[in-house]
């Protein structure tokens, strides 16, 4: 566990291809307006599984998502990730962990909120995505909530972009991911029950991701006004029939039976 006491290595360089500030803040508003949306009542306790969002870019959810929570924890694979949010997590009340999401390193029963934004959609398998959605499941408290979101399989650009991120120039690799209906029948299969779910971030990522670059380095900081107008547009594609094909992401909330005894 990585907390206030541990000594931390040297925080590591943001990536040169990591998101706009602007699609970056948008993408942390979606989030949290989506958490707060299904969480009727704010967590005493509530995990994060993947912090490179806090450790680098102006996506951070965690930090500011529900301020009186006794702790907000979060867990990364990567140590370094979890070291530099730690470094900028604002006060004692947050502790990150570096474990392995299909293995973890909580209690079982230990959180009210869980929140895996993108995190089980990196394993090759789809063995392994179960595999986590089970351990999540396990350290979600009695009555807690589960959020998970993934990629969105029917995004017609979604394959395109999963090619890409395997070839060797690519900064990432997206792994298997699961539809809407698999991901509820699995968190069903975990013993959780669906309550809510919906489309996320309308943004075409390859082409967005490439537009707003290509402003940044044209018009510096004058691209703000063009930008901020592009993901008004893209956000409208929200609101139209057709957001389970432009989402980049699906989502789903379940929640853990009450303890009776």
């Amino acid at each position: 566990m990585i907390n206030d006491t541990t000594p931390l290595p040297t925080d590591p360089s943001p990536p040169s291809w990591y998101l706009d500030p602007l699609a970056a803040a948008q993408k942390r508003e979606v989030h949290q307006r989506l958490v707060r949306r299904w969480v009727a009542r704010p967590p005493r306790l509530l995990l994060k599984t993947d912090v490179f969002e806090e450790a680098f870019g102006e996506d951070r959810i965690l930090f500011d998502l529900f301020p009186d929570a006794s702790l907000a924890a979060g867990m990364d694979i990567a140590p370094a990730h979890a070291a530099a949010a730690r470094r900028l997590a604002p006060g004692p009340r947050f502790a990150f962990a570096v474990c392995d999401v299909r293995r973890a390193a909580f209690r079982s029963c230990s959180f009210d909120l869980i929140l895996s934004n993108s995190t089980l959609d990196h394993f090759d398998s789809l063995d392994d995505l179960r595999a986590s959605l089970n351990e999540l499941a396990r350290m979600l408290a009695p009555g807690g909530t589960l959020i998970v979101t993934l990629d969105n399989p029917a995004n017609p650009l979604y394959p395109l972009l999963a090619w890409l991120s395997r070839r060797r120039f690519a900064p990432f690799s997206l792994g298997r991911t699961a539809s809407l209906r698999q991901l509820n029948c699995w968190l069903a299969e975990a013993g959780l029950t669906v309550t809510a779910n919906d489309w996320l971030i309308h943004n075409p990522r390859l082409v967005s991701t490439a537009l707003f670059l290509l402003l940044r380095r044209l018009f510096g900081r004058r691209a703000d006004h063009p930008i901020r107008a592009l993901l008004a547009a893209f956000d409208s594609l929200g609101r139209l029939p057709t957001r389970p094909l432009t989402a980049c992401f699906l989502a789903a909330c379940a929640r853990k039976p009450p303890f009776t005894p």
